[in-house]
């Protein structure tokens, strides 16, 4: 029967056979906080009186044998946490020590995280201030690295890395952030995860919920599907083939926002990577353009999987559907896809893209 996948992530090799899939999965609201330019305005803004201490972003290490299943713990002595490639240190109450990120962070060598019926204590990274004063108002990488225990020998894994979104606020009195339940990981079979919706109003979460519309959508290769419309929505595994691009829209006194978050079902059996090629990690700079080849892999065993079909959709800085130079629709198929620096000036300075794949 064939089986249909959508994007993917890394996966880490160790000897013995042993492959691990590694990801740092997201706790209380997540690595996205925006500002509205000359103020000192952040949403949300977790230094600001009152702010839940449950709610600050906390980053959690989970590494899975992708055959057996089992959560892997990492050795705690080992675990070496970066922001934006610079090594942070800590003191003996486990704050940020490192020159310009004082008390930015907390690092928790022990936390209690439920995958499914059981519980775990994984190494841990919590945020405590606002991040857009270090950020220098673009993207910043929470990245670790480290070791775990495999046959009696202690292997090093590779850096596993999470993007901090930092945006400006639109001129919008509005805004939204898109929490859950579970870091937007699907671990087990059969697993389900809560997306809700917050909404803020000049960086101040609104109150009163009962004006507002809501709208799901799932984003696929093949066109949007239509799922709730209430504040929260419910996703399954069989809502995922591997990667999934949730959207909600709301609309409130007559105007509409939307929020676009990224969920991974680890329990498939193949993920898709990308090959990219023409340009240095993912930035796309005048005259250059990048070529996109997506390749589909068996997480059991690291190895290719014949690929029957891919289907591509594109979309600009916005979410709207784009149009790539020298195609005639922003859904197409194809083995691999050109992106030139003129296609990200047309769609805002940002594309995003998704891929399917039949095998």
């Amino acid at each position: 029967m064939p089986n249909k996948v959508e994007s993917g992530f890394t996966l880490i090799g160790l000897m013995d056979g042993t492959t691990i899939n590694g990801f740092l999965r997201v706790e209380g609201n997540p690595l996205v906080q925006r500002y509205n330019k000359g103020t000192n305005q952040f949403i949300p803004d977790f230094e600001a009186d009152g702010f839940p201490e449950t709610s600050l972003p906390v980053a959690v290490l989970i590494l899975r044998d992708t055959a057996s299943g089992t959560v892997m713990i990492p050795q705690t002595s080992s675990i070496e946490w970066k922001y934006n490639g610079v090594e942070l240190t800590f003191g003996s109450n486990g704050l940020c020590t490192t020159s310009g990120l004082e008390g930015v962070f907390k690092k928790i060598d022990s936390r209690p995280t439920q995958i499914g019926d059981s519980s775990y204590n994984l190494p841990a990274i919590q945020v405590l201030k606002n991040l857009v004063p270090i950020s220098g108002y673009d993207n910043d990488r929470l990245s670790v690295s480290g070791s775990v225990e495999v046959g009696g020998n202690s292997v090093s894994f590779s850096e596993i890395s999470k993007e901090v979104i930092i945006q400006e606020t639109t001129g919008n009195a509005f805004s939204m952030t898109i929490t859950d339940d579970k870091g937007f990981y699907l671990v087990n079979e059969n697993d389900t995860l809560t997306a809700k919706c917050t909404i803020y109003k000049d960086g101040n979460e609104v109150s009163d919920y009962s004006g507002v519309t809501f709208k799901w959508e799932k984003l696929l290769g093949t066109g949007n599907v239509a799922l709730g419309t209430a504040r929260t929505q419910v996703v399954t595994n069989s809502d995922v083939d591997n990667v999934l691009l949730l959207r909600c829209t709301a609309t409130l006194e007559g105007e509409s926002i939307s929020e676009t978050v990224t969920i991974t079902d680890v329990s498939d059996p193949y993920e898709v990577y990308f090959e990219i090629t023409g340009i240095t990690g993912n930035c796309i700079r005048t005259g250059e353009t990048a070529l996109v080849a997506p390749k589909a892999r068996r997480r059991s065993d690291g190895n290719n999987a014949t690929v029957s079909s891919w289907t591509w959709s594109i979309r600009d800085n916005t979410g709207a559907d784009f149009i790539l130079t020298g195609k005639s629709g922003a859904t197409f198929n194809a083995a691999t896809a050109s992106i030139s620096y003129a296609d990200i000036k047309r769609a805002g300075m940002g594309i995003s893209g998704s891929v399917s794949a039949t095998i």
